[in-house]
């Protein structure tokens, strides 16, 4: 079962932190008059992007009918290019695919956490079902190359410096920090303590970069952009809090162009 948002300030606050990063595709794309933002919360990013593109039309599409009112509210109604819309589906009827871009920033690794099998399936399906023009990614993925023990120095920093009742509650439900999956996946969420009981359940690594470029139908998609990496704040942050230097990347962005010759 979903934990619920607490405190909506502070997880919509986070969500429109690194916009810049989340928008890598915006000097990538040509030919799109639609973009179609999944899992849009309250539209901050949306906002985002169309002070950089006004021209487009922006479908913010967010299964939380919290988050579609909460949108509504915080986007001005003079902005009549944007609509939040919780029937995705309806709304694409009047939306050339081929011109349209799908962003999908935070949302694979949500989809994983709080669907079951056939609600992911049904995910990849409409990612994939309906001939997007683009396809821009970006979220936390780790390579399988992550599945190694902990180096003991960083473990002993690491539980000397964190909150130990954190730690506990962290191991309960993931396990022990001497796996290095399991410390850097801690290390992406020790500090969102106001909706900790959230996000300490959340899966920020459900699929790995091998299991997702798996995912992309090649006959159909080319990728035209790649990067995996670590954020800088991040990174820099757990530098300063427990003096642990990260090896391993923890997000990826992925650009995803349509072919010619895919219903063009």
């Amino acid at each position: 079962m979903e934990e619920t948002i607490k405190n909506y300030d502070s997880y919509t606050s986070g969500m429109g932190k690194s916009s810049a990063d989340k928008l890598f595709w915006m000097s990538k794309i040509e030919k799109i008059n639609t973009v179609v933002d999944f899992g849009c919360a309250d539209g901050t990013l949306i906002r985002e992007m169309n002070s950089e593109m006004p021209d487009l039309q922006y479908i913010g599409y967010d299964n939380s009918k919290d988050m579609i009112s909460l949108a509504g509210i915080r986007t001005p109604h003079e902005l009549e290019n944007i609509q939040y819309v919780s029937d995705l589906k309806e709304s694409l009827k009047e939306n050339n695919p081929n011109k349209t871009l799908l962003n999908l920033s935070s949302v694979i690794h949500e989809v994983y956490s709080y669907s079951n099998i056939n609600g992911i399936d049904k995910f990849w399906n409409n990612v994939f079902g309906y001939d997007y023009g683009y396809i821009a990614i970006r979220d936390f993925c780790v390579s399988r190359s992550v599945n190694r023990q902990s180096d003991i120095n960083d473990y002993t920093k690491v539980i000397m410096g964190a909150d130990e009742l954190q730690i506990m509650d962290y191991e309960s439900i993931w396990g022990s920090l001497r796996d290095n999956r399991n410390l850097i996946h801690y290390l992406m969420k020790y500090r969102y303590k106001e909706n900790w009981d959230r996000e300490v359940r959340e899966n920020y690594f459900p699929i790995t970069l091998e299991q997702l470029l798996s995912k992309i139908p090649t006959y159909k998609y080319e990728i035209i952009y790649f990067e995996d990496y670590i954020l800088p704040f991040t990174s820099s942050k757990i530098k300063q809090d427990f003096d642990v230097d990260i090896h391993d990347n923890t997000h990826v962005k992925l650009l995803l162009r349509l072919k010619e010759g895919v219903n063009n």
